[in-house]
């Protein structure tokens, strides 16, 4: 398999994590992202091209006196010149050494700053619930070292929001920076296919999401079912298994949680139905479970466009957030007796390749067609684009099978943007264009002066529908299909 580098399009993170390790002053950053995102890489990566004497520690499940003996073995080999003796007898002693190991420095003339990386921060603090405070009171007296870089890191989005961001958590306004790594978008994560067609690239978009360490288990130079034969549909591999350790992670979480996210990977999206499908009597009979998977990034909550702004909004529909937790819930986990049998080939014949088409369509390639709005707004040099404004965007749905694909917002609330996706056999026509004016017109969505209208096409567009968007002066209607969805 060709190795895959999980820092597609990373340039951000580093350069942050870069400008910390370079500053001159001392700097504790909070880095956090959901397991699979890349955390751990990209710090470990970051330490590599900084060239500092660096410490990292990955915590574990264990005691808190394996974690001190293991914490102590990495103190040992970052640090060398310390001559350490026994093992730290507790963090705050670790922590103590690690300030009078700067100070050590200082005093013989070496400014260099030393880095230390506590990665999974979470599991640390189960084993000493007091770390946090700990480390509040540790940098309170240190902050001012300049040589003293700083680098908390964790999986566990809720715990690092809650217990390390809030600000009621006791390293609230002690942290120099926070940076949570999000999944890759479309574009980003076809980087890892580059041999792959447009339309690959976008079937491996829908199937493995934006997670890096998903997107690497695939063989570029495999196709598509060759590579869910070899990764997904066979036991005991990374793909197959994940989603049942994902939710292990968190032991607050019980069969609800999982059952949850089948019933959403099956279409049942408003909460009253998510409940009815599980055996629960009202959607209130859910509501922790629901936050719950929301805070960790594993589902998502959707409401109109239009609503943005109204948090209690009654009009929601959920999502699962990650495009393989979604695909392995719909075809993996109701065929384990197959797979565990070695059957993964009768799935993907008869279960996942009659539909695949079907669910690239909805939700990955209508999430992709606003993921590439962002993308020309943020990269596009093109003055076709130049008036091109809006601060939100999303989607639209409203009584009966009213829907807008895609609509954009300015800052007054005005669509700026409407869009229509379609991923099927055939060129988007005229007709397509007509319903998207006539489903915005009924929708009564208070429009900008010169809203723009986007088409995203699978198999591109008519020669007639081709000729209006030509036509306009200024144009206003931008033909998207899968080329161009790449090029930006």
């Amino acid at each position: 398999m060709e190795n895959a580098s999980p820092f597609y399009n990373r340039v951000r993170e580093r350069k942050s994590l870069a400008d910390a390790l370079n500053s001159p002053r001392s700097e504790m950053l909070i880095v956090y992202g959901r397991r699979g995102v890349g955390k751990s890489a990209l710090l470990d990566q970051a330490l590599k091209d900084a060239n500092l004497p660096s410490l990292y520690y990955r915590a574990t499940r264990r005691t808190l006196a394996l974690q001190l003996e293991a914490l102590t073995d990495a103190a040992r080999e970052a640090f060398p010149d310390a001559f350490l003796g026994q093992s730290f007898e507790s963090l705050t002693v670790f922590f103590d050494f690690l300030s009078h190991y700067a100070a050590q420095r200082e005093d013989t003339g070496n400014q260099s700053p030393i880095a230390v990386v506590i990665d999974e921060l979470p599991y640390l603090a189960d084993v000493d619930p007091g770390l946090l405070t700990v480390i509040q009171h540790w940098w309170d007296a240190n902050k001012r070292r300049p040589n003293l870089k700083i680098f908390l890191a964790g999986s566990y989005v809720a715990f690092m929001e809650r217990q390390v961001l809030d600000a009621s958590a006791p390293l609230y306004n002690r942290r120099t920076g926070a940076l949570k790594l999000e999944a890759l978008d479309y574009a980003e994560a076809a980087l890892f296919f580059p041999r792959y067609s447009p339309q690959e690239k976008m079937a491996a978009y829908a199937i493995l999401g934006g997670m890096p360490s998903y997107l690497e288990q695939f063989d570029p130079a495999q196709d598509i079912a060759d590579n869910l034969r070899a990764t997904v549909l066979r036991r005991n591999t990374y793909l197959s298994e994940e989603p049942d350790w994902l939710l292990l992670e968190d032991r607050r979480r019980d069969v609800t949680h999982g059952s949850i996210l089948r019933a959403v990977a099956t279409g049942q999206r408003k909460p009253s139905d998510i409940a009815r499908a599980i055996g629960k009597n009202s959607a209130q009979d859910i509501a922790p479970q629901l936050a719950s998977l929301q805070e960790q990034g594993l589902l998502i909550r959707e409401v109109p466009i239009t609503e943005m702004s109204q948090p209690r909004s009654r009009t929601s529909l959920y999502y699962i957030a990650d495009n393989y937790l979604d695909f392995w819930y719909r075809y993996v986990d109701p065929a384990r007796s197959l797979i565990a049998r070695g059957l993964g080939e009768r799935v993907w014949e008869q279960t996942i390749s009659p539909n695949l088409g079907e669910y690239i369509s909805r939700p990955s390639f209508e999430r992709a067609s606003r993921q590439f709005l962002w993308r020309i707004l943020e990269n596009s040099n093109s003055e076709e684009f130049t008036d091109l404004s809006f601060v939100n965007v999303g989607t639209w749905w409203g009584a009966g099978d009213r829907e807008i694909d895609v609509v954009a917002t300015n800052e007054r609330g005005q669509v700026t943007v409407a869009g229509s996706c379609k991923w099927t056999e055939s060129p988007m026509d005229v007709r397509e264009y007509a319903a998207l004016q006539s489903d915005l017109a009924l929708a009564g969505l208070t429009l900008s002066e010169a809203p723009w209208w986007f088409l995203f096409s699978r198999l591109g567009f008519s020669p007639h529908l081709t000729e209006i968007a030509a036509a306009q002066n200024p144009r206003r209607l931008i033909l998207v299909d899968l080329d161009q969805m790449y090029r930006v």
